[in-house]
């Protein structure tokens, strides 16, 4: 009976969150994360057009981006300590403004590695600021609100490199990309001043962050992190090198594979869409053992896949799959320690960058070794070491 009670009582308590209003300004930080994210990739040919940079030069920017995105957890820490709760939103927003703005004023090569670099530390700041709010509000039922933030982040990744294609191809100067973006930038840190605005949350996080490290378990922490590293490996080991292998697999011209991978990056913007939904009857954690479960399974037959038709279904499909690690991640951890959401947000930011940071090389040099497509299969050992991980986010006494 009582079990029966609580699970009636978690359903209804979701279904409340569907007719709750959204937290629209956190999303926004979300979103100002994506944008930036976007924008690097298709910007680089310009770039390196304007400074004179060879391929090895250009790569650095995106190191120097996942480097800064990993060093996020120390300087987060130290603000949270000594900047007013309710000002973090500020600074974070603020924090993109130097950063874009930096990289849109660059002359120099080492000023853009810099301002990459900024990029990745002010967008993980955001990112981190973002998730720990809405760990704070909703508790254990963060999942569906994370859910959404990264739809947002999502569809802003796709709207940063639509924005450097627009504005290029008007004959307009790349460099109004990272300018537009500070100045969206600073106008949401003057909306985060706004006591209307401003998540009252915070102050709660700030209560609750010198006690957060101790809440989250050494059991929780090492899954988290050991759960983002595979899981954004398995993501962006994708995300860059899809293409590279669908042109060698279905024997299809580089812009034919361009155009598949845009299915892939569609697919973990519809399904975020549709775990959203799900989350309304399900608990994120069975959930996230279902999308580890579909990844592996979609792996295989994409190895098997030999027609474009079948093959484009299946990246898709592998999209909605692996776009829903981090969120459901993060809303698992946070359902077992809600207490601990801004360590948990820290944390995961530190992780992500650490994965872009070293797994896209490393899957670059086994591709160099043993040929893209046997590289780009072993992917599939990404989810398959996940699903024993992912026990650690499990808790007795309650629903997973």
């Amino acid at each position: 009976m009582a079990e029966a009670a609580r699970d009636s009582s978690q359903a209804l308590s979701r279904q409340e969150q569907v007719r709750e209003a959204r937290p629209w300004f956190l999303y926004l930080l979300f979103g100002l994360f994506g944008a930036q994210q976007g924008l690097l990739g298709p910007i680089m040919p310009f770039l390196r057009e304007t400074l004179a940079l060879d391929l090895g030069w250009a790569g650095l920017h995106f190191a120097a981006y996942a480097a800064g995105l990993a060093l996020v957890g120390w300087p987060y820490r130290w603000l949270e300590r000594r900047v007013r709760s309710t000002s973090m939103s500020t600074v974070a927003c603020l924090s993109v403004v130097i950063a874009s703005s930096l990289f849109a004023l660059a002359g120099h090569w080492s000023l853009t590695l810099l301002a990459a670099g900024a990029m990745g530390l002010s967008g993980g700041f955001v990112l981190a600021v973002g998730q720990a709010a809405l760990g704070e509000r909703y508790r254990e039922q963060a999942a569906p609100r994370l859910v959404e933030a990264h739809i947002v982040a999502g569809l802003c990744v796709l709207g940063g490199a639509l924005l450097v294609g627009s504005m290029t191809g008007l004959g307009l100067s790349w460099r109004l990309v990272p300018g537009s973006i500070a100045a969206i930038a600073l106008l949401v840190a003057v909306l985060s001043l706004s006591a209307w605005n401003a998540p009252a949350v915070l102050a709660a996080a700030h209560q609750a962050s010198e006690s957060g490290q101790s809440l989250m378990t050494r059991r929780v922490q090492l899954s988290l992190w050991a759960l983002v590293l595979l899981g954004i490996s398995a993501e962006w080991g994708v995300g860059f090198w899809g293409a590279e292998y669908l042109a060698v697999h279905v024997q299809v011209s580089a812009s034919a594979a361009a155009t598949l991978m845009s299915l892939y990056f569609a697919g973990t913007v519809c399904g975020r869409l549709a775990s959203r939904y799900a989350l309304i009857r399900i608990s994120p954690l069975p959930l996230l053992v279902g999308v580890m479960l579909g990844a592996i399974a979609t792996l295989v037959l994409l190895y098997f896949s030999q027609t474009q038709l079948l093959t484009a279904l299946l990246i898709f499909v592998l999209g909605a799959c692996l776009g829903n690690f981090f969120p459901l991640i993060l809303g698992s951890a946070m359902r077992v320690a809600p207490q601990a959401s801004s360590a948990i947000s820290a944390q995961a930011s530190q992780a992500v960058g650490v994965a872009l940071l070293l797994a896209p090389f490393l899957l670059g040099l086994l591709s160099a070794r043993i040929g893209v497509e046997a590289a780009f299969s072993l992917l599939i050992v990404y989810p398959f070491l996940m699903l024993p991980i992912a026990r650690g986010l499990h808790f007795s006494g309650a629903r997973p």
